[in-house]
């Protein structure tokens, strides 16, 4: 890895790319949901990763993320650079009863706590397990419900999480599926005039450059145009495609040297051969005693080359 690659990797803000992906994935239910980023409890620094709020209590969210989701809902994000311990868990789990006790007008009833990361947390599920009246179940592919908490929990692992529903989180990952390249490709067309795109292309293009580091790929708009550049990719293009075009001509070149040699031999074969028909029959007539010049102009050779001919044989 170069160092321009090294400071994209260190340089993408996954939070912001995650809250894009809540968005494009809820995008649906835009007018009922509201998202609040690094909400602050009191004057003091201490946050909440990011808040989405029902803006009408009954409205019913269909997507499996939100399935839990009540009248305000806690999430918290880890970046694929890091990891839910079980400390992190409780720390999250107080931030979210401070939220609660600052809010009097808000019951715990209304309230719940998410989870994202990219990989499964097994030692908070140990411990989780080992609690009495506390179980981990599986809701859905790579969303698991914490039963027996005060409040609704859920701890979802991108990596594990069903393609149809969820590819907006599970392309924030260094391991993003081939085949979601193209579904990409067409988000700037799709939802461009929806949602703020910039930050969350900008993520999954850096963390995945295998997948969309091709001259060909069909992304090219003003955006990626721009990210592209900013990676480095667009010179790096231009050098791929001249060595790949220099290639493409030597290999062409041969191919085309082969056929035209065939071509060339099978036509010099034919004309060889109907010269030794002609030598044949000259030579039968000069046997029969009859003379040069009438051999000449019977098989069709000129009588100098065909004394040459006859004569070498």
């Amino acid at each position: 890895m170069n160092d321009t690659e090294k400071k994209n990797k260190e340089d993408i803000q996954w939070h912001q790319a995650f809250v894009v992906a809540i968005q494009g994935l809820l995008i649906d239910y835009s007018d009922v949901l509201e998202y609040r980023l690094e909400h602050p409890l009191n004057e003091k620094p201490l946050r909440i990763d990011f808040l989405v709020v029902k803006k009408r209590p009954d409205a019913v969210i269909k997507k499996q993320i939100a399935e839990i989701f009540r009248l305000e809902n806690i999430v918290e994000y880890k970046s694929p650079t890091d990891y839910l311990s079980v400390n992190e868990f409780h720390k999250a789990l107080a931030r979210t009863h401070l939220y609660k006790a600052l809010s009097p007008n808000l019951d715990i009833d209304d309230m719940t706590l998410s989870f994202v990361c990219s990989a499964r947390p097994r030692e908070l599920f140990r411990r989780l397990s080992d609690m009495p009246g506390r179980a981990v179940e599986e809701r859905h592919p790579g969303i698991f419900e914490i039963k027996g908490a005060m409040l609704p929990i859920q701890i979802i692992d991108i990596r594990k999480l069903s393609k149809e529903e969820n590819i907006w989180l599970q392309n924030l990952s260094r391991n993003m599926p081939e085949e979601n390249a193209q579904w990409v490709g067409r988000l700037e067309k799709k939802y461009g005039k929806r949602i703020d795109l910039g930050v969350y292309m900008y993520a999954v293009l850096a963390a995945n450059q295998d997948k969309f580091n091709k001259e060909n790929h069909p992304m090219w708009n003003a955006r990626t145009r721009k990210i592209f550049e900013e990676l480095g990719w667009t010179e790096q293009w231009r050098k791929n495609a001249f060595k790949k075009g220099k290639l493409e001509g030597i290999e062409k070149g041969k191919l085309e040297g082969i056929k035209k040699g065939k071509l060339e031999g099978i036509e010099k074969g034919k004309l060889e051969g109907i010269e030794e028909g002609k030598l044949e029959a000259a030579r039968a007539m000069l046997a029969e005693g009859d003379s040069l010049e009438k051999i000449a102009r019977v098989v069709g050779i000129s009588r100098r080359r065909l004394k040459a001919k006859l004569s070498a044989k």
